[in-house]
């Protein structure tokens, strides 16, 4: 049977705090099967389904544990630029040139 596809369209808006928190699980879920995170989850059950299990979102923490600090600081920046309306390909673009000037300065 294939995966459901959702559209971001098809989630209702997030007006309030307990919204955001019933909504929590279900966002993580949906990040980590969409950058395929269930590939390196040390979560064997996530990897058997090819789809996050954990409502946590602890296989998400796994991988941003697990990253180089300049890989999550980059992706932090680009979920923040993607945020404030960029592109995709702009927000990276962005991201990676901010984590390359701080580590110039001194490899904050």
């Amino acid at each position: 049977m294939p995966k459901r596809q959702t559209t971001p369209a098809a989630t209702p808006p997030i007006t309030d705090f307990e919204s955001c928190q019933r909504a929590r699980s279900a966002l993580f879920r949906r990040l980590t099967d969409q950058l395929e995170i269930f590939r390196v989850c040390p979560n064997r059950t996530c990897k058997r389904m090819r789809a996050c299990q954990d409502a946590r979102g602890a296989c998400f923490r796994a991988v941003l544990r697990a990253m180089p600090d300049e890989t999550r600081r980059s992706f932090a920046y680009a979920m923040e630029n993607r945020a404030n309306g960029l592109d995709p390909d702009e927000a990276m673009a962005q991201a990676e040139a901010r984590v390359a000037g701080e580590r110039a300065r001194g490899g904050e």
